[in-house]
């Protein structure tokens, strides 16, 4: 039989939204048999989504650093298009605490011809917990679109 003394040593922490469980912690460190505790949760919590703007401004002051004033040449796009998504990639591990999250950098680097182009990227996910950023840098000889993806772990 509970009493009212009995939850004194309890308390309930709030570990998100509405759609998040609530977690029973037990404050003496001994967990009784009849007490639920879980911390799995199928989603994000609102604070843990993924933060598009700030790793959008990553992405953006990156490709600038690198590519302003640089002339399209084959074999420095082969370079450049790698040291861009090594930073990218570094930077957002580093900077931007992403628990439970994976990323992955994409970049594609061409020359400016006149002519059109069309990028794509194709992926199954979870539309409510992934998601992405991109951004784009052209010049009058070179064109970058810097795109990272944000995949949630369950």
């Amino acid at each position: 039989m509970d009493t009212e003394g009995d939850y004194d040593d309890r308390r309930i922490t709030d570990v998100g939204d509405a759609a998040d469980l609530l977690i029973v912690e037990d404050a003496t460190e001994e967990v009784g048999p009849n007490l639920p505790v879980t911390s799995y949760r199928m989603k994000p919590s609102l604070r843990e989504l993924f933060p598009a703007s700030h790793i959008k401004s990553i992405i953006q002051s990156t490709i600038y650093d690198k590519l302003q004033g640089k002339v399209y040449n084959p074999d420095d796009a082969r370079k450049w298009t790698r040291e861009i998504s090594d930073e990218v990639s570094a930077a957002v591990k580093d900077i931007v605490q992403m628990p439970r999250f994976k990323h992955v950098v994409q970049v594609t680097l061409g020359q400016q011809l006149g002519a059109g182009c069309r990028y794509i990227a194709k992926c199954c996910w979870d539309a409510e917990a992934d998601s992405h950023t991109s951004d784009v840098f052209t010049n009058a000889s070179l064109f970058c679109v810097c795109t990272v993806f944000g995949v949630y772990l369950y």
